[in-house]
């Protein structure tokens, strides 16, 4: 399967960010901000003429350059290594690949082999989903991974004390890379995973709900979401900007869920809600 690389020129990370929400309800595998442009990453197969419409949309709109060029498959993995770095959330966690050297001067470090899928630490919404976990108790908690990419909140909640996480993608390769990751952190007993839709994973209540997705996503779910926190539990979410979050309460508040903090980081949100 070959892959379309989209290189396209952005003035600044705002706008990297807009674009990012507005092409998050397609099957792109990977965004990449870089110097003065994102780098996005989708299937041939999964070019749709709706998101040739959009692209043209967002080109006129924002006086785009996009460049196109064709990835083959088995180049994918060394194209993404050699653009990853390390990630670190203060001192409490931090998100290293295979390849580079152990952390030690934090208190958890989670180890990936990054390929497609997002969720490596990198994007502002996992960074502030991590920060928002910090502040949890996860002991002997049950947890769900809602959109897991490469599986690294399931494996925190682990690495945090709770009692068992299942994690679902709909993504195949988000799937493997999961099952992958949470082998290499030693949480394959603990973490559960599922490839589909929300409905693939077992219809039962957890503690904690962790959904870092996109706006779309979140809101069409939000029913089945609720419907898998138990009474008191807590539902982290992100994968928004400022202007929906509006939209994101009041669907919580449809099911019962109630704001307990917001937190934010460039142009995205990251809400907690019980």
């Amino acid at each position: 399967m070959n892959y379309l690389k989209l290189t396209i020129e952005t003035k600044d990370s705002a706008l990297s960010d807009i674009l990012i929400a507005q092409l998050g309800k397609y099957e792109f595998n990977g965004f990449v901000e870089e110097e003065e442009c994102l780098v996005a990453y989708i299937s041939e197969a999964d070019c749709s003429s709706e998101l040739e419409a959009d692209l043209m949309d967002l080109t006129a709109k924002y006086h785009l350059i996009i460049k196109r060029s064709i990835l083959e498959d088995q180049n994918w993995n060394a194209k993404w290594e050699s653009d990853y770095e390390p990630v670190l959330v203060d001192d409490f966690c931090a998100v290293r690949a295979t390849f580079h050297a152990p952390i030690t001067d934090v208190e958890h470090e989670i180890i990936v082999t990054p390929k497609m899928s997002f969720g490596t630490g990198h994007h502002a919404t996992t960074y502030m989903m991590m920060k928002q976990m910090q502040g949890l108790s996860f002991e002997g908690q049950t947890v769900f991974d809602y959109g897991c990419g490469t599986g690294v909140l399931a494996i925190l909640a682990q690495k945090l004390g709770a009692k068992e996480s299942d994690g679902i993608d709909i993504d195949s390769w988000a799937y493997e890379n999961t099952l992958e990751n949470v082998e290499i952190n030693n949480c394959a007993d603990t973490i559960t995973v599922y490839c589909g839709e929300i409905e693939a994973a077992p219809a039962k209540e957890y503690n904690v709900v962790l959904a870092n997705i996109n706006r779309n996503v979140i809101l069409n779910t939000m029913d089945k979401m609720a419907a898998r926190l138990k009474k008191g539990g807590y539902l982290l979410t992100s994968g928004f900007l400022e202007a929906d979050i509006d939209l994101v309460l009041k669907a919580a508040e449809k099911h019962g869920l109630k704001l307990v903090k917001k937190m934010e980081r460039e142009q995205w949100r990251c809400l907690m809600l019980s």
